[in-house]
């Protein structure tokens, strides 16, 4: 006689949890993101033995391992170091909202680091083919801060504009 095995019914719960948590940024942390949200200033801290920056900044330098304890502004301005087109739409894990694809991320050296501290956030484009190594940012800030990565809204592409008669065949 053959033995029955019942499959046990599946039942799914869909729902979002909130669990309200609070984490201290540390001295570091905090700092660069008090900058972000009072001021609109982007705070790395430098390395005195190798002259790294760190961004975000960090108490010790990844690299020497010694403790970064000066600080720089970095201008709103740099180059995008690399990117990614993401075109699966994956909620944010922080918020559960869905982004709009497609959308990019992208790490951009900001000006005055040699390239050694990356920053990577959302970069804000409409026409996909402007998207490439080397293209001119700039930070675009939060009306509203509240003292988070989020405080940087996005980087937007700089578009050079063009000088009054340039283009029109005109000599002067």
């Amino acid at each position: 006689m053959a033995e029955e095995t019942s499959v046990p019914e599946r039942i799914v719960s869909r729902q979002v949890l909130a669990i309200p948590q609070r984490f201290s940024t540390g001295p570091v942390m905090g700092r660069f993101l008090r900058e972000l949200r009072d001021h609109k200033r982007i705070m790395a801290n430098k390395c005195p033995k190798c002259g790294r920056h760190q961004l975000p900044p960090r108490e010790v330098c990844a690299v020497c391992h010694v403790e970064a304890t000066g600080w720089e502004e970095l201008p709103p301005e740099g180059a995008i170091r690399d990117f990614d087109v993401v075109y699966y739409a994956s909620p944010d894990p922080l918020t559960g909202e869905t982004r709009q694809v497609p959308y990019v991320l992208c790490w951009v050296d900001l000006d005055g680091t040699q390239g050694d501290a990356p920053l990577w956030h959302l970069l804000n484009v409409e026409n996909l083919a402007e998207v490439r190594r080397g293209v001119r940012v700039r930070v675009v800030f939060a009306d509203e801060r509240h003292g988070t990565t989020e405080d940087i809204r996005h980087f937007e592409i700089i578009r050079e504009e063009a000088s009054p008669g340039a283009g029109t065949g005109a000599e002067s």
